[in-house]
């Protein structure tokens, strides 16, 4: 098992905690959230090296795991467009915005940017090796 493999399980046990932590839970948290961080600086520091020694099928399977943690994220977020049809306080532009800034909040929080980063790096590194891979559906 490969050291990206580790960070990988990691950080997905780490997001799971998050979830599961009641909300009054700061310090636990924090100490959560500063391990993700420096879990994704490690991914970031070496993350082309990290994939160039992995197999084709090893790569496949992390951007499989990785476009479903990215649906995942997605998913949480909020509809703006049903939203703004929904006829509540959420409507008009001040509840647009306020949807945006939750969406955005949601993405930060679960590292939407770092996993569309090592999608990009995966698919960057299977392309040069001529490997075909699934489009998400």
């Amino acid at each position: 098992m490969s050291r990206s493999d580790d960070i990988t399980r990691e950080l997905a046990d780490i997001q799971k905690q998050l979830l599961d932590l009641p909300d009054d839970a700061f310090a636990e948290r924090y100490e959560l959230q500063r391990r993700q961080d420096e879990l994704r600086a490690e991914i970031r520091g070496d993350s082309a090296a990290m994939y160039k020694d992995r197999s084709d099928e090893s790569l496949l399977d992390e951007l499989a795991a990785l476009r479903g943690q990215m649906k995942a994220i997605e998913d949480q977020r909020i509809d703006l467009v049903s939203q703004a049809g929904s006829g509540g306080a959420s409507t008009g532009e001040m509840g647009n915005l306020g949807g945006v800034q939750i969406n955005k909040g949601i993405d930060d929080a679960h590292g939407l940017s770092d996993i569309k980063n090592r999608i990009g790096i995966i698919k960057n590194e299977l392309d040069a090796r001529g490997v075909e891979y699934p489009d998400p559906d």
